[in-house]
């Protein structure tokens, strides 16, 4: 066996990154490679579909126990767990993506072929090339390296539907990390009339400092440690929730948060958001579709996100487009159509002391570490997680991780 044998392929024919995610709707791999290097790129993605031996299945599945333990010990994963499993009762959503330690410890090689087998076949797959080369030598070489790969069955597909919430959830999790706050509503996805509207709202309540919880909860009531977020989840290819997130700022607590975060829902509801509000908003999302396109990897998702979740690699455009027809009155509506108490779930994470020698170690906040990696160049991201990957223990992998952490804090202290 030739240890990462395909990654030192990648990496010698001039990849500058690498890498490979698995999210509650896909797994994708990535690569950046020199323009000459397109056939190379198609004779190993198509070998990896076609006929991968899984030598390392074994070291593999340990390295994604690891990441399950640290999940475990995440005290955000462990609220976020907690509250998609009360949220949905029925659609797979409810599940982690990495699944749980029973299963980890019982899966076997011949049960994960059968699961690639059925699921990485050309006839559920998307492939997405960006980059200084055209169209006919695309096709060419993809008729030459995938053509032959037979279909596999067709995959099963997701029919289950989330019935409507009859009332409002809740979950309570204790921990000795900082409290926190999660809300969820159900709510429709693209192509739906009202998923623009629901866009709409989800900037006006926290995109930039001119957003409403922004300046209401976080900078005039000073209620939280951070400004609050709010974004779609778990996924994007069913309907999901528009979450929300909130740390509540020492004194203050968790009912304050979630009743002055209620209050601004509310307002939604009956007042009209003003012309102005609506146009920065439609601006911002404008603004961010452009620098989306300003890079080979913004583009490939764009468009290649629109034919997976939609069937159509022109979808995203035509959001942006209904996006610019909302109204005040559609945004109202909406509001009073999803964001309404019955259609609620409330997660609190309640801190509580720490039990005699436990350590007192400080945890990492995955998200926040993150979000500072996305902010750095490109050529430093990749370096990142190359160094990561090339780690081979948990404890180097670990120890990295710590010092990134350190990175992100100070670099937050000097904003």
């Amino acid at each position: 066996m030739v240890k990462d044998e395909l990654w030192g392929l990648f990496m010698n024919n001039g990849s500058r990154f690498l890498n490979a995610f698995t999210s509650n709707d896909m797994t994708v791999y990535l690569e950046y490679l020199p323009a000459n290097r397109l056939e190379l790129f198609m004779n190993l993605e198509s070998d990896r579909m076609e006929s991968p031996v899984f030598r390392e299945f074994w070291s593999e599945r340990d390295v994604v126990m690891e990441e399950r333990r640290l999940g475990e010990n995440d005290p955000d994963d462990q609220l976020g767990e907690a509250f998609y499993s009360v949220a949905f009762t029925a659609h797979p959503y409810k599940w982690p993506v990495v699944g749980w330690m029973s299963d980890l410890r019982t899966i076997d090689r011949n049960e994960l072929i059968r699961y690639h087998d059925m699921f990485y076949v050309p006839n559920n797959a998307v492939g997405i090339v960006v980059g200084d080369v055209t169209v006919a030598e695309v096709r060419k070489l993809a008729e030459r390296y995938f053509g032959p790969i037979p279909r596999g069955p067709e995959p099963p597909r997701v029919e289950t539907i989330e019935p409507e919430q009859k009332g409002e959830r809740r979950v309570v999790l204790e921990h000795t990390a900082n409290p926190k706050l999660m809300i969820g509503y159900h709510k429709p996805i693209y192509p739906h009339p009202d998923a623009a509207a629901l866009d709409v709202i989800q900037s006006v309540l926290a995109n930039g400092r001119t957003s409403r919880l922004y300046k209401t909860v976080f900078e005039e009531k000073q209620l939280t440690a951070d400004e609050p977020n709010v974004y779609d989840g778990p996924g994007n290819r069913y309907d999901n929730l528009l979450v929300l997130e909130a740390l509540p700022r020492n004194p203050h607590t968790l009912e304050e948060v979630e009743g002055a975060i209620l209050e601004e829902i509310e307002k939604l509801k009956k007042e009209p958001v003003t012309e102005r509000e609506l146009e920065r908003v439609k601006n911002q999302i404008d603004a961010a579709l452009i620098r989306q396109l300003g890079s080979n990897i913004g583009i490939a998702f764009t468009v290649g996100f629109g034919h997976l979740f939609y069937g159509d690699y022109r979808a995203n455009f035509r959001i942006m487009e209904r996006i610019k027809q909302v109204t005040p009155e559609d945004v109202m509506r909406a509001a009073n159509a999803y964001l309404a108490p019955k259609n609620r779930t409330v997660a609190w994470r309640v801190q509580v002391e720490a039990e005699e020698g436990a350590e007192s170690e400080e945890q990492i906040d995955r998200q926040a570490l993150m979000q500072y990696i996305a902010t750095l160049p490109q050529e430093e991201q990749a370096a990142i997680f190359q160094k990561f990957q090339s780690l081979k223990t948990d404890a180097e992998r670990m120890e990295f991780g710590k010092q990134l952490w350190e990175r992100a804090k100070a670099a937050k202290g000097a904003e």
